[in-house]
């Protein structure tokens, strides 16, 4: 198997669990707090379906714009870009429910695979330097890594949301 079929594998499972997550929670624990400080289950839950959003102006300004990424420490300061993550998505979380989520999740990663399925193997190694604002997101950056982080960012908040509501009947582990 390829990288890019492994990567496609993770993207295409990493979505079913989202689906799975999002029907294993409890309509009633969406407006309780998460594990995550920041955020509700419920917010959470939007957050994590946001970040696919973006993956394709990701890959954008890899591959045609990379200056961009040295441009914006200097443009916009870590400390905004964490405060506007924040209230961003307790504004888009307002009046969610789990069909919006799911169609969210499912529009944005029919855009990513649109445009992973774009991308040869030689350009899944393209890279830029990513600033340290994202622990899962940070320093070096192929292509590759990039659609790596769908299912890492997923784990992440998935573990979260899991000690909030002990969901232990619940993989939220991945099989790769």
């Amino acid at each position: 198997m390829t990288s890019k079929q492994q990567l496609q594998k993770e993207i295409e499972e990493t979505q079913q669990r989202f689906h799975q997550l999002l029907q294993a929670i409890p309509d009633d624990a969406f407006s309780r707090p998460s594990n995550n400080p920041a955020w509700t289950i419920g917010e959470l839950l939007f957050h994590m379906s946001v970040a696919p959003r973006f993956m394709v102006a990701d890959v954008t300004i890899i591959l045609q714009r990379p200056y961009l990424l040295k441009l914006l420490p200097m443009l916009f300061p870590e400390r905004l870009f964490h405060w506007l993550n924040a209230r961003l998505t307790r504004f888009g979380a307002r009046h969610l429910n789990r069909q919006f989520l799911a169609n969210a999740y499912d529009t944005a990663h029919e855009q990513i695979l649109k445009t992973f399925n774009s991308l040869s193997e030689n350009d899944l190694q393209k890279s830029v330097h990513y600033p340290d604002w994202d622990p899962l997101l940070a320093g070096n950056v192929t292509l590759a890594y990039l659609f790596g982080y769908i299912k890492r960012h997923f784990d992440s908040h998935a573990a979260d949301i899991a000690q909030t509501i002990h969901l232990e009947n619940m993989e939220l582990e991945g099989n790769s």
